[in-house]
């Protein structure tokens, strides 16, 4: 396929106006979650160990509110600072995001395509932050109820797409065993 086709085949709503909506909310969240801290939106670029220990708002007995930057992905892997590292990893972003839209382009129903519009979101939020400030800003804080990770409105929406797309799979591949066991039983 062509990148040309590939372009006419993206859906609108999954590849345009989902991805749009994630990263809006991303980045608004991102920027009240800074404010909330009286911090400004760049405080990554400029202060990328701010995660201390005062920069905590309890919110509920859930989750609350702090300030993190990461430097590394999900999870807390490849922490560090190196300028190579983050440029590595918006490459990787962008590479994942136009191989999201080649699967975009080519999904056939609209739950695989509402989860990969999740995934691309997700995706372009948090490279937004790496490309800005160097780091991803987190600020969601569920340790209250043992998830030691912050996280973010993108962080979500990657978290939902991949666990979507990874039911989609199970259920496709039940659909095609119990057909195969009925088309065996004949």
């Amino acid at each position: 396929m062509s990148v040309m086709s590939t372009l006419r085949a993206i859906p609108t709503l999954w590849g345009g106006v989902l991805p749009a909506v994630v990263i809006v909310a991303d980045q608004i969240s991102k920027w009240a979650a800074a404010k909330a801290f009286d911090l400004p939106m760049n405080i990554c670029a400029t202060n990328p160990d701010i995660h201390l220990e005062g920069l905590r708002i309890e919110v509920s007995p859930i989750a609350d509110l702090s300030l993190y930057c990461n430097q590394g992905i999900s999870w807390g892997l490849l922490q560090g600072d190196s300028a190579l590292k983050r440029w590595a990893l918006l490459g990787f972003a962008i590479v994942m995001v136009a191989v999201l839209y080649n699967l975009l382009a080519s999904a056939q129903d609209r739950l695989t395509k509402f989860f990969l519009g999740l995934l691309i979101g997700g995706a372009i939020g948090n490279a937004i932050d790496r490309a800005l400030f160097g780091a991803v800003t987190d600020f969601i804080d569920a340790s209250d109820v043992r998830f030691n990770y912050v996280f973010n409105v993108a962080d979500s929406a990657i978290t939902v797409g991949i666990i979507g797309l990874f039911a989609m799979m199970a259920r496709d591949s039940l659909r095609e065993r119990r057909a195969a066991k009925a088309g065996a039983a004949k």
